[in-house]
């Protein structure tokens, strides 16, 4: 048996740490030393017939992670030894310039425990877990992608961008991404509903994203000499191939593969996830990202953390370590399309045993509480997929109390029938559905990137595409806010996130023509909406209305088509129909507005002729009916407002 584990300076130099254990994060609630007085069998958590095989995963006592790191060679006699284990190592390789915060979070006391593949992990597990040194012990249960895996190929666009309303950019197919910009054009399918998209349009005006901002794609390594990524990947300048920058991992250029270890190696899944937050904008050049800049250079930046690679398992470990890697390496949005079965734990309690003792939520925690741009936000936002199993659950990690949860919705703005709902899932987005309104056309589907042998841009379904949706409106809102220099607590900003949405409540009832189906089979149907109501999460993610509320602008949702108006009385006051208003200016008119908007007994009359939002400002006199200057008068006040037109509203301000 071999125990690799610490380079034995760091160990010596953070011997005192180690001592004093992992309570630097007293306010969280940090694990306890061991010796707690949990039986054998409540030590094992994530227990699991599924498990991968050859190895398993234990939190240790800092007397016991003491003598690990002190330790080079076998020691006869050992608990290892006892139960046949081949190797003993970190699960976190040590790196002296993230040592100290890693054991403040007590992840130098995780450890991954390696056997011959016929070994029985029960038993094993057992054993360990009958030990005082040994805290917790967990089976390396794989996770899996929320999604189906289909990838149709895409062939060259079919619509234009001018026929969705306002296309700022120049990207061929940007027409094709009705999850963008929704014309409710029935190429798209039967059923599609003008504004069921994630309203960016309009958003773009305001900003495209900014490079300081990194999302760790955490899912199938990203192809990063796509042609329409290459410009948006993260770059670690100071590596050669042979960690030349000492953080542990050799050759991780763009990310890491921490399945093989070593360079990315490019999958269709995580391509297309990374090229919804970012393929870069503006380039003449296939698709758009949401946060993909303007062609300038001023795109987010996507690092590759890859955790799938071909038929091989993500464990737990595998995930933990991606995770902290983004962390300690600058990201500040943490994408995962990618979770347990929905089911296979019904409770955090149940997923997490007792708090904070799960691999991967550690490093989760770790990430959350990471201090990676803290001009704008403190801590780091992590976003999973709700799962695809059609349940009435979240998937967890995702269905975590502090985890952002993401369910899918077509192009009819109605659920899809593959997406989990109810409890634990918090917010819903554009995921597509091949088969909305009775008929099959991958154009329901969410378009973007995959590597060059799957065609460079391919069709997919699934929470898997609904979740880089959701990180790509988060980076979008990030980006502004550093723009506008504001500064946003991490309980904040997930708020601002889960508000800044669009009713899809009022919507569900009666049924739906899809697949109803399970698993492979294909069977056409009535879905039953009724269950889905109030189970989405907060309604669908609208970017306008996030960068309306970073700025702390009021905003206001109208139907498109018809005269509307607006009562002034709660930005000029009671007596607001008695001011005089001395102008009305629209800027970035997205509503394709009929005539100039006008005052009338202190209500604001408007008529939007198109789906979209515009900001408005309302100058008027506080003071009398003239401005003091040349003779004594009143003073001129100003207030700015936000406008989104949709095709129909519902009482609770929501939309189609």
């Amino acid at each position: 048996m071999t125990i690799s584990n610490t380079t034995k300076a760091i160990a010596s130099a953070m011997l005192a740490l180690a001592a004093a254990g992992c309570s630097v994060i007293s306010d969280q609630g940090t694990p306890p030393d061991g010796h707690s007085g949990y039986t054998a069998e409540q030590k094992i958590i994530c227990r699991s017939a599924q498990a991968a095989p050859g190895r398993l995963v234990i939190y240790v006592s800092n007397e016991m992670a003491e003598s690990l790191e002190d330790r080079t060679e076998d020691f006869p006699g050992s608990i290892f030894s006892e139960i046949g284990a081949t190797q003993v190592h970190r699960v976190f390789p040590p790196v002296e310039k993230t040592e100290k915060r890693t054991r403040e979070y007590g992840l130098h006391r995780w450890y991954e425990v390696e056997f011959p593949e016929d070994s029985d992990l029960e038993n094993a597990a057992t054993s360990l877990a009958s030990s005082s040194d040994i805290v917790k012990v967990q089976f390396c249960t794989p996770v899996k992608k929320a999604s189906d895996g289909i990838v149709y190929p895409y062939s060259g666009p079919r619509a234009t961008p001018s026929a969705t309303g306002t296309a700022p950019f120049n990207d061929p197919s940007l027409g094709d991404q009705w999850h963008y910009i929704n014309s409710g054009s029935k190429t798209i399918s039967p059923t599609a509903v003008a504004g069921a998209d994630i309203n960016v349009a309009d958003a773009w005006r305001l900003t495209a994203g900014d490079p300081s901002i990194i999302v760790a794609v955490v899912d199938e390594g990203v192809c990063f000499n796509h042609p329409d990524l290459a410009a948006n990947m993260w770059r670690n300048e100071g590596e050669r191939g042979n960690d030349e920058d000492d953080n542990g991992y050799a050759g991780d250029y763009y990310g890491y593969n921490f399945v093989s270890g070593g360079a990315i190696s490019p999958g269709s899944h995580g391509t297309h996830v990374a090229g919804t937050i970012a393929a870069v904008n503006g380039n003449r050049t296939g698709v758009c990202g949401i946060a993909g800049g303007s062609g300038n250079g001023d795109g987010v930046k996507i690092m590759s953390c890859q955790i799938f690679d071909g038929e091989a398992s993500a464990t737990p470990a595998v995930c933990a370590r991606a995770i902290k890697y983004a962390a300690d390496n600058g990201a500040c949005i943490l994408q995962c399309s990618y979770g347990y079965p929905a089911g296979a734990f019904m409770s955090d309690k149940d997923y997490l045993q007792q708090k904070y003792y799960s691999v991967e939520y550690d490093a989760l925690r770790y990430f959350m509480e990471a201090d990676n741009l803290p001009e704008v936000m403190d801590g780091g936002l992590v976003i999973f997929a709700a799962g695809n199993d059609g349940a009435n659950v979240s998937a967890y990690p995702g269905a975590s109390g502090d985890i952002i949860s993401v369910t899918s919705i077509a192009s009819d703005n109605l659920p899809t029938y593959y997406t989990n709902y109810g409890p634990g899932c918090n917010i819903a987005a554009p995921g597509g559905e091949y088969y909305t309104g009775g008929e099959a056309r991958e154009t329901a589907a969410v378009l973007s990137t995959v590597p060059p042998a799957d065609g460079s841009y391919a069709w997919m379904q699934g929470t898997s595409m609904a979740c880089p949706h959701m990180s790509g409106v988060a980076a979008l809102g990030l980006s502004y806010a550093k723009k506008l220099g504001q500064h946003f607590t991490h309980e904040e900003m997930v708020s601002l996130l889960l508000t800044s949405v669009d009713a899809i409540d009022h919507r569900l009832s009666g049924t739906k023509r899809t697949n109803v189906g399970k698993g492979e089979y294909l069977v056409w149907g009535d879905l039953d909406l009724k269950p889905y109501k109030g189970k989405m999460g907060t309604g669908t993610i609208n970017a306008w209305k996030l960068l309306m509320q970073i700025e702390g602008v009021p905003c206001h949702m109208i139907p498109a088509g018809e005269e509307s108006s607006i009562s002034l009385t709660g930005y000029f006051g009671s007596d607001a129909k008695n001011l005089t208003y001395t102008s009305v200016s629209v800027s970035g008119d997205g509503l394709g507005l009929q005539s100039t908007p006008v005052i009338v007994s202190g209500r604001l009359t408007l008529f939007p002729t198109t789906t979209g939002a515009a900001k408005i400002t309302i100058k008027a006199i506080a003071g009398g009916s003239t401005l003091g200057g040349n003779a004594m008068g009143g003073m001129e006040i100003s207030r700015e407002i936000s406008v989104m037109a949709r095709p129909y509203v519902s009482v609770t301000d929501g939309w189609l």
